[in-house]
C-alpha cells in the first residue's frame, strides 16, 4: 500500500491546467508526493501561456501590443520550461493541449478568436475525453467555476474539464468509456493568502490590495470550501526547483522570497475543494486518494 493512499494503489491522477507553471504553483506538492507514493501522474497543460511575464530572458520586456511572432517564442520558451518543471515532478504523461493564452481578464487579448476561450468547448472538451479514456484517472483536479480569481484560460480549463468528464462516460469507437471517481478543484486559501500579502505591505511591497477595487472574495477560496488538505513540507524544495524551471515568470520578487522563506510554516499543504466522488468522503480529507479501492 502506498503511504497516505488510505487503501490499494496505484492509483491514476489527471491534473488539467491553464498555463505553464500552474501546475507547480498549485498543485507541485501534489504531483510530487503522488509520485512519490507510486501513484501515476498526468499532466494536460490547455495553452502555450504565451501572453505570460518575461523575467530572467533575454527577451524584450513584452506587452500586449507586441508584435504576435514575439509572443510565440515565449509561447516556445514557455514549453520548454514545463518541459522541465514536468520532468522535475515526476509527470508520467504531459500534454500540451497547444491553445493560445487568453491573457488576463479585459485584455485585448481576450477577443482573439484562436484564444483558448473563445474555443467552442466540444473541441478542447473532446480531446480532454480521449485522455480521460486512455488514462482512466482515479482522481482529476482542476480549477473551480471561477478559476481561482477569474482568468478567462483557468475558467475555460474548469469548463472543458467538467465537459470532458461527461464526454469521457460515453464510449468513442477507439475507446471504452471511463467515469473518473473523485472530481476536485484547486482551493488556495484566502487566508493564507491574504496573510502573505497584508505581511507584504508591511515590508513596503506592491500587492493586488493596493489596487484600485481589490476585493479580496475574488481571491482564493473560503475555509469552508476545502475539503482536502496535502501534507507537502518534505517535498517543497522539489517543489521550488520546478517553480524555479519557469524562469521566464518566476523572478525574484518579494512575494516569491517570502514564500521560499516561509512556506514550510505559512503554506505546509496544497488545498482542495471536492467537486464530486463516488466513494465516502470524510473531511478533511489528507489525501485525494482516500476512499478508492
Amino acid at each position: 500500500m502506498a503511504p497516505g493512499a488510505g487503501s490499494g494503489a496505484p492509483f491514476t491522477l489527471l491534473a488539467v491546467h491553464a498555463h505553464p507553471d500552474d501546475e507547480a504553483s498549485s498543485t507541485g506538492g501534489l504531483l510530487l508526493r503522488a509520485a512519490a507514493e507510486g501513484h501515476r501522474t498526468v499532466l494536460v497543460t490547455c495553452t502555450n501561456g504565451e501572453w505570460g511575464e518575461v523575467l530572467g530572458r533575454r527577451l524584450s520586456r513584452l506587452r500586449p501590443r507586441e508584435r504576435p511572432e514575439d509572443r510565440a517564442r515565449l509561447g516556445e520558451i514557455r514549453l520548454e520550461e514545463l518541459r522541465e518543471a514536468a520532468r522535475i515532478l515526476g509527470v508520467g504523461g504531459l500534454y500540451p493541449l497547444g491553445y493560445r493564452d487568453s491573457g488576463m481578464a479585459g485584455w485585448a487579448s481576450n477577443a482573439d478568436p484562436a484564444s483558448f476561450a473563445r474555443q467552442p468547448i466540444e473541441g478542447p472538451a473532446g480531446r480532454l475525453a480521449r485522455i480521460i479514456r486512455e488514462h482512466r484517472p482515479h482522481v482529476l483536479v482542476t480549477y473551480d467555476a471561477k478559476g481561482g480569481y477569474g482568468h478567462p484560460d483557468h475558467v475555460m480549463a474548469h469548463r472543458a474539464a467538467m465537459a470532458a468528464l461527461e464526454e469521457a462516460e460515453r464510449p468513442a469507437p477507439d475507446q471504452a468509456p471511463w467515469r473518473v471517481p473523485k472530481v476536485y478543484h484547486t482551493a488556495f486559501s484566502r487566508k493564507r493568502l491574504l496573510r502573505a500579502w497584508r505581511l507584504l505591505r508591511l515590508l513596503g511591497q506592491k500587492t493586488p490590495m493596493n489596487r484600485p477595487g481589490f476585493r479580496e472574495e475574488l481571491f482564493g477560496s473560503a475555509e469552508e470550501e476545502i475539503s482536502a488538505r496535502v501534507d507537502i513540507r518534505p517535498y517543497l524544495p522539489l517543489k521550488w526547483r520546478a517553480l524555479k524551471a519557469h524562469r521566464s515568470q518566476i523572478g525574484g520578487s518579494a512575494f516569491w522570497r517570502l514564500m521560499r522563506i516561509t512556506a514550510r510554516w505559512t503554506f505546509p499543504d496544497e488545498t482542495f475543494g471536492l467537486i464530486r466522488s463516488d466513494v465516502p468522503v470524510r473531511r478533511p480529507e489528507a489525501s485525494l486518494f482516500e476512499g478508492l479501492g
